[in-house]
């Protein structure tokens, strides 16, 4: 395909410029788009990487296999001390997207720690174990999916015991509207109902445990999130048969009710003893296998949210309010009660979820709202006890 030179077009996120090919007036039918509903999940990597460099006080080494625009890893050379990154390696099998790339590298002066790779992901990663490459982390962006480049990513990261970030755009699949397809590729049953992302964000790094797993690995999760129309997944891979053996203990199914919300969590190696709702007695739903251990560090999230006013991040206010959530749920056990149903089950009209927080708290219970829902709630109260602090209104 032939390039024309006045269908480029000059964007700035963060504190970077760069250019754009806009060759449709919709993003999703450009030869290569940039989607600028997903700069907050490039402002997040920014900050997730200025952690880690902080913690391994080591430069770092990124591998970006699904580039695109190659706008990650611009901000990543641009926006991050220069003396904390060695090399970040781009690649993408468009050759439209090469182009772009080559261009911007050129044009921001990156090409000294720039490395461009024309190819597929699979040889990408696949070359990395055998050349012995030192690369820290691998952040897979693909569309749909990442599952089929997991354990090829694994394997390199194995070297230097690194990170792992991964994107999921399937939630269709994920959030059960095509519950044949998620068992055909994530071996899990998912669900349509409210705890539905959880389950999906769960499922997956289930996934990418299981896959550590079968190679003597473990991965510790950082940061994992839900946002709009994709999953994100951050983890920092061991090599320890023995941490992985005692990880997949925490593997294992939650059971809910669609009705009133009560809901059970247990291991893969046990059973629930009733598959009846104790409350309303209607049926519950089952899903997983899935992850049950945290979904983040708090030394990470707290090392993110103190690095905030280093970088220039238009959605500044939301990512630390964000994180603000983050650390508010970060010690509760897994998935959260639907108020509504609860209300719904109590046959209670018109009060709020605060009222219900505070009413807890002054019972002495821990609570948190949730990423996941507004409407969601976290605590080690029982299901017994939100009820009865319900029932006094």
């Amino acid at each position: 395909m032939e390039i024309s030179e006045d269908k480029w077009e000059e964007v700035t996120e963060g504190s970077t410029t760069f250019s754009i090919y806009k060759d449709a007036d919709i993003i999703y039918d450009a030869s290569v788009f940039y989607n600028p509903k997903m700069a907050i999940n490039r402002d997040l990597t920014i900050l997730s990487l200025s952690s880690i460099i902080k913690k391994e006080q080591k430069k770092i080494c990124f591998l970006d296999p699904f580039a695109g625009t190659g706008v990650r890893s611009y901000r990543i050379m641009n926006e991050l001390p220069q003396n904390s990154v060695e090399k970040v390696v781009v690649g993408d099998i468009n050759p439209i997207a090469v182009n772009i790339i080559t261009r911007n590298s050129t044009n921001l002066n990156l090409n000294e720690k720039m490395e461009i790779k024309h190819s597929n992901a699979i040889n990408i990663l696949d070359s990395l174990p055998k050349k012995k490459d030192t690369t820290h982390i691998i952040d897979l962006d693909p569309f749909g999916s990442p599952i089929e480049y997991i354990e090829e990513s694994l394997r390199a990261l194995r070297i230097n015991e690194g990170y792992l970030f991964a994107t999921a755009t399937d939630l269709q699949v994920l959030c059960g509207k095509f519950p044949d397809s998620c068992y055909r590729i994530y071996n899990a049953f998912s669900t349509r109902l409210f705890l539905c992302h959880e389950v999906a964000l769960r499922i997956l790094i289930c996934n990418i445990i299981t896959s550590a797993g079968r190679l003597g690995l473990a991965v510790e999760p950082i940061l994992c999130y839900h946002h709009e129309h994709f999953l994100r997944v951050k983890v920092k891979v061991k090599d320890s048969k023995d941490v992985a053996n005692q990880q997949h203990k925490k593997l294992g199914f939650v059971y809910f009710c669609k009705k009133c919300s009560y809901l059970a969590t247990v291991e893969l190696s046990k059973e629930l003893d009733n598959t009846l709702c104790s409350y309303c007695s209607e049926k519950l739903e089952k899903a997983g296998p899935l992850w049950l251990g945290n979904l983040y560090e708090i030394e990470h999230i707290e090392q993110m949210k103190n690095d905030i006013g280093l970088f220039s991040l238009q959605l500044e206010k939301k990512i630390e309010k964000f994180l603000d959530f983050v650390l508010d749920e970060i010690d509760f056990p897994p998935f959260f009660y639907y108020i509504p149903f609860i209300l719904r089950y109590c046959k209670k009209e018109g009060v709020s979820i605060n009222q219900i927080i505070d009413s807890l708290r002054a019972k002495g219970f821990a609570v948190s709202r949730t990423i996941f829902d507004p409407q969601g709630l976290k605590t080690d109260a029982s299901y017994d006890e939100i009820v009865k602090v319900i029932e006094q209104y």
